[in-house]
């Protein structure tokens, strides 16, 4: 993890994280799976046109798309539904104490896919540590309605597992490139997820705000499109495990965005909690496990 590495991480934390500030907005007037197929339906033609520009190109039909099939459900079809559907159900800032349990979806799932990372005490020690640290940003008054709300809460968690399988089986096709694996699986979903939406919410009939129809515009964008492409990048460069550190600092950008947007202030747990999500994000990385340099 260089200094370059931590910098697109934390871009891409940023950018994933506006995310439930945008669907928290436009699910009040859009329904779920619209909002996950225009999510997808908007920034795949984004990435394609990059892939493009870089000089590439999808692969033929056959069976160089299983792996882009795989990925369109496990990071696209099923997180991207699933977080909308738990936003009806539960605040954004529980939502993002939950996806913030990815990294320990990761952590426990990598090594039995990635033979490179290995499972240690103390990244799994490091795992806990932040989504502790999630879960004080947010404040435990989050989890106050947890019981009321557990049906949406469990829809927001299996968005993170299914999220977690995605980006550690992402680390076993090193023979694709990130931009492919991107472009492919944001058009799996946007095939599977556009036909949804036209059967299930007549989306002709909708007539959303203005802002509504800017949020899911920015979701697509600036929280779907960018960002993938940065994840790919990361976990290409640094694993899945410590790509999947970005989920840690998502509430983060949620409690700044709240305060800086909507006038709320940073109470003391924000600031303890962002504590534990950095040793969590350290320990995680294997930055308490590495060697001191020899001196002579």
């Amino acid at each position: 993890m260089t200094i370059r590495t931590w910098a697109v991480l934390l871009l891409t934390a940023v950018l994933f994280g506006s995310s439930f500030l945008f669907i928290k907005i436009a699910v009040t007037e859009i329904p779920p799976v619209t909002i996950a197929a225009g999510r997808v339906v908007i920034a795949a033609p984004l990435v394609w046109l990059f892939l493009r520009l870089m000089g590439g190109r999808l692969p033929p039909l056959g069976a160089g798309w299983r792996p882009l099939i795989l990925l369109g459900f496990l990071t696209g079809v099923i997180p991207f539904t699933a977080i909308a559907w738990g936003q009806l159900h539960i605040e954004s800032g529980l939502a993002g104490i939950l996806f913030g349990t990815i990294p320990v979806f990761s952590v426990l799932l990598t090594p039995f896919i990635a033979k490179d990372e290995r499972l240690t005490p103390t990244r799994l020690l490091g795992a806990f540590v932040g989504v502790a640290g999630v879960s004080l940003v947010v404040g435990p008054t989050a989890l106050g309605g947890l019981d009321s709300q557990l049906l949406g809460a469990s829809v927001t968690l299996l968005a993170a597992l299914s999220y977690a399988v995605g980006a550690t089986y992402t680390r076993r096709r090193m023979d694709l490139s990130p931009v492919m694996l991107a472009a492919g699986q944001l058009t799996v979903a946007a095939l599977i997820l556009a036909p949804l939406s036209l059967s299930l919410d007549a989306p002709w009939t909708l007539v959303p705000s203005t802002g509504a129809l800017a949020a899911l515009a920015a979701v697509a964008v600036f929280s779907t499109a960018v960002p993938m492409l940065l994840l790919f990048w990361l976990i290409r460069r640094a694993g899945a495990s410590n790509a999947s550190l970005a989920a840690f600092f998502m509430p983060v950008v949620a409690v700044t965005l709240g305060a800086v947007l909507l006038g709320e202030a940073l109470p003391w747990q924000a600031f303890a909690g962002l504590a534990l999500i950095l040793f969590g994000a350290a320990a995680v990385s294997g930055r308490f496990s590495r060697p001191l340099p020899q001196t002579s």
